[in-house]
C-alpha cells in the first residue's frame, strides 16, 4: 500500500501526495468476533467548533457506548475517539473527534478492549481556518492528541522554520529538494513504518501552488535517559558471501539488546552503506530488498545516514542519484531531537560521476554548501548547552578543507560527537578541543569476507575489529559510549596475540601459490611472516580514545606498553591470505595498518600476563592471558562468544 499524505491549499481541496511504502496489514488487526458494523464514508470534515462524526450502523451491529474508533493515520499514529451518543433506534451514533487534528488518509478501527476491527479508509480535512499566509506556500499544523505543539522545526532542505503557539508553521519555499521534513522535537516521536520513522512528506505543487502539510507525532516514553544504537556499513547485496545470512545474526543481536532494554527509551541510526549498488541491477537487491532484510530488527525506530554505495550510480550527478533514496528512505540530510540531544544527520559524498553504472563512479567526500546553509539554520535554535551528535558516513578527516572548515565553524561552541563509517574500521579521532569523531566499523566488518571464510565464527574488520556496533547511552547532557560486538559483550573490548605462536609466512599460509605471490605476501605480512621467540604479545583495542589507559603486568610487576602500526595478524589469517594466494596485490579486501595495537614484551615464553584496560568513563576491561596462547580461529572464535 502506497503511503498518502493530504494536502491542500483549502480546507476542502484534498490532494494524494508522493508516498514511502507503508505496511498495512488490516486482516491481522481485524477481530472477527467483534460484532460491530458501521459505514465509513470515503471523505470526512471535521469543523474546528464541533469536532465530531456521525456514523451509520450496519446490520443492527451498533456499538457500546464503551467502545471506541480508532482512526490511524498513516505513519501509523491511532487516534481514538470515544462514543459520545448512539440514537435510541441504534441506527447511527456519534464520536468526538478533538484527537484527529490533521489533514490526512486513515484507517477506520471499531475498538472494544484490546480488540479491534477494521471498518473503512476515509480522508480527513478539518475546518480549522488554517491558510497560507504573507506569502507561503507550504503550511500546516504539527500536534499530538489534537493539540498543536509550539516550536517545533520545519525544513524543505533550504528554509528552516517553527510553529507558532497553535503548532502552525508557514513557509515561503522555492521547493528545490521537493519534500518537507520535521525535526522531531524532544519528548515526541513521529510514527513509523516497520523500521523508518515517517519524518518526511514529499510536496507535488510547484512553487506557485501552495500545499498544506500536517505533522502528527505520539508523546514518547522519558528520553532524559535514552540510548542511541549505532550501525556502519551493511553493504547488503543480496548473496554476495552471504551476506543476509550473517546479517540475519546481527538482526538476532539487535533484538536481543533490545528486548533486555523494553524498558528504556531506545533508537537506532545507520552510518551508510546500507546497501552496494555494485549488485543494485545484477542481483536485484535495492532499497525494497534492504527493508524486507532489516524489518527483521523489531521494536526500533532506525533513523538512517546515506554512504557513497547508496547512491545510484546509473543516474548521472549528484541530485539524481539520491532519488530512490529519498523516496525509499529517507531525506540524505535532516535533524531531529531525543532528550536533550540534537541529532544532526548530513550526506557528505558528493557524486561527480556520469550515470554510466557502479563500475564507473566518481565522487568528493565534501558537504554541499546548501547543507551547512541549512546547518547554520537549523543549528541556530538548539543552545550551546545541549549535546550535539552529528552522523555522515565518511569520516571528518577525509573531507575536503573548505566543507570540513565550514563545518567546525558552525559547530563551535557545541559538544559535538560526531559518529562515521566508510572506513570499515574503527578508531576515535579528536578533529577539535569540542568535537570527536567516532569512526565506529561496519556491521559487515570486511564485505563480510571473514564471516563467510570462518563460516561465521569470526567477522572482523580490515583493522582486526570485531562485527558490532556502538551503544551511545545519554542521561540528560552527559553522553558516553561502548562497542558491542555482534553476539558479544560489551565486556570484550580487546584482544591479545602470543607472537611466540604466529607464524604468518607465505611458506605456512600458501604454500601452493606461486613465487611471485609468495615474495609479495611475505612483504605485506612482514610482521608476522617468520617465527619468533621474542616473547612478544600485542593487544589489539579497538575502541580505544586519547583518555583511555592501558596497564600491563607479569607477576604483579608492570610492563611497559608500546604502541605500534602494524597489521592485525588475525585478518590476514582470516581474510588476506585467501585473496593474496591467487591475487598478490588485491587490495580491496585484505588487511589495513591498525591505528590501535600495542605491543609489550614478557620475560618468557609462558608468563601469564595481567591486562587491564579502563575507558573514558572509568569502566575496566580486564583478561588474564595464559601463554602460550594459540593462534587460530577457534581459540579468537570462542572469545567473542557471551
Amino acid at each position: 500500500m502506497n503511503f498518502k499524505h493530504l494536502l491542500g491549499t483549502s480546507l476542502t481541496l484534498i490532494i494524494v501526495a508522493w508516498g514511502l511504502a507503508v505496511s498495512c496489514d488490516k486482516s491481522s488487526s481485524d477481530d472477527t468476533d467483534l460484532d460491530v458494523r458501521f459505514s465509513v464514508p470515503s471523505a470526512i470534515q471535521i469543523e474546528q467548533n464541533n469536532p465530531e462524526i456521525r456514523f451509520k450502523v450496519l446490520f443492527d451491529m451498533q456499538p457500546r457506548v464503551s467502545d471506541f474508533v480508532i482512526f490511524t493515520d498513516k505513519t501509523g499514529i491511532d487516534h481514538p475517539t470515544s462514543i459520545k451518543q448512539i440514537d435510541a433506534d441504534g441506527g447511527h451514533f456519534t464520536v468526538d473527534c478533538k484527537n484527529v487534528a490533521t489533514f490526512g488518509n486513515y484507517s477506520v478501527y471499531a475498538a472494544r478492549g484490546s480488540r479491534k476491527k477494521f471498518m473503512g479508509e476515509t480522508t480527513v480535512t478539518i475546518s480549522d481556518g488554517i491558510k497560507p499566509e504573507n506569502g507561503a506556500n507550504v503550511y500546516g499544523k504539527v500536534s499530538c492528541d489534537g493539540n498543536g505543539i509550539a516550536d517545533v522545526i520545519i525544513s524543505d532542505g533550504t528554509e528552516v522554520v517553527k510553529t507558532n503557539a497553535s503548532g502552525v508553521y508557514q513557509m515561503k519555499s522555492k521547493k528545490r529538494y521537493m519534500y518537507v521534513f520535521i525535526s522531531t522535537p524532544s519528548g515526541y516521536e513521529t510514527g513509523a513504518t516497520g523500521i523508518l520513522p515517517i519524518n518526511y512528506f514529499k510536496l507535488t505543487k510547484s512553487a506557485d501552488v501552495a500545499e498544506r502539510v500536517d505533522f502528527s507525532l505520539r508523546k514518547a516514553p522519558d528520553q532524559t535517559s535514552h540510548t542511541m544504537l549505532v550501525f556502519g556499513d551493511m553493504h547488503l547485496a543480496g548473496g554476495h558471501n552471504n551476506d543476509r545470512k550473517w546479517f540475519s545474526t546481527f538482526c538476532d543481536d539487535v533484538n536481543e539488546y533490545v528486548g533486555a532494554h523494553a524498558s528504556e527509551a531506545l533508537y537506532g541510526i545507520t552510518l551508510g552503506d546500507m546497501t552496494w549498488d555494485y549488485y543494485w541491477y545484477s542481483n536485484s537487491y535495492q532499497f525494497s530488498q534492504y527493508l524486507a532484510d532489516a524489518n527483521k530488527i523489531k521494536n526500533l525506530m532506525i533513523y538512517h545516514t546515506i554512504g557513497n554505495h547508496d547512491h545510484d550510480m546509473n543516474e548521472a550527478g549528484d541530485f539524481n542519484t539520491i532519488l530512490k533514496y529519498i523516496s525509499m528512505i529517507s531525506p540524505d540530510y535532516y535533524s531531529f531531537n531525543v532528550g536533550h540531544v540534537h541529532y544532526v544527520v548530513l550526506d557528505n559524498i558528493l557524486c561527480t560521476n556520469n550515470g554510466h553504472g557502479a563500475h564507473y563512479r566518481t565522487y568528493k567526500i565534501k558537504i554541499t554548501d546548501e547543507q551547512l546553509d541549512w546547518l547554520s539554520k537549523d543549528i541556530s535554535f538548539i543552545p550551546k548547552t545541549s549535546p550535539v551528535v552529528v552522523t555522515m558516513h565518511a569520516p571528518v578527516y577525509q573531507l575536503d578543507s573548505p566543507s570540513r572548515n565550514k563545518l567546525l565553524e558552525i559547530l563551535s561552541g557545541y559538544n559535538v560527537n560526531v559518529i562515521t563509517g566508510h572506513t570499515h574500521k574503527v578508531f576515535n579521532q579528536n578533529i577539535t578541543a569540542n568535537v570527536l569523531d567516532h569512526n565506529s566499523g561496519a556491521i559487515c566488518t570486511d564485505w563480510w569476507n571473514s564471516a563467510n571464510n570462518t563460516n561465521g565464527a569470526l567477522s572482523i574488520t580490515t583493522d582486526g575489529a570485531p562485527a558490532g556496533y556502538q551503544i551511545f547511552t545519554v542521561n540528560g547532557t552527559s553522553v558516553k559510549w561502548q562497542f558491542k560486538p555482534t553476539s558479544g559483550s560489551v565486556d570484550y573490548q580487546f584482544r591479545t596475540y602470543d607472537r611466540n605462536q604466529i607464524d604468518l609466512s607465505a611458506s605456512q599460509c600458501m604454500p601452493n601459490a606461486s613465487e611471485v605471490n609468495k615474495t609479495f605476501f611475505n612483504d605485506f605480512a612482514s610482521t608476522w611472516a617468520s617465527s619468533s621467540t621474542a616473547n612478544e604479545v600485542y593487544i589489539n583495542i579497538w575502541n580505544f580514545a586519547s583518555d583511555w589507559k592501558l596497564e600491563v603486568s607479569e607477576n604483579g610487576k608492570a610492563l611497559t606498553t608500546e604502541k605500534v602500526n602494524y597489521r592485525d595478524p588475525l585478518h590476514i589469517l582470516t581474510t588476506s591470505v585467501k585473496y593474496m594466494t591467487s591475487n598478490a596485490k588485491t587490495t580491496y579486501y585484505t588487511t589495513a595498518v591498525c591505528s590501535h595495537l600495542w605491543k609489550v614484551t614478557a620475560s618468557s615464553p609462558t608468563s601469564t600476563l595481567e591486562i587491564k584496560v579502563t575507558d573514558g568513563f572509568g569502566n575496566v576491561y580486564s583478561d588474564t592471558m595464559k601463554r602460550p596462547k594459540a593462534f587460530d580461529v577457534t581459540t579468537y572464535a570462542k572469545e567473542i562468544v557471551k
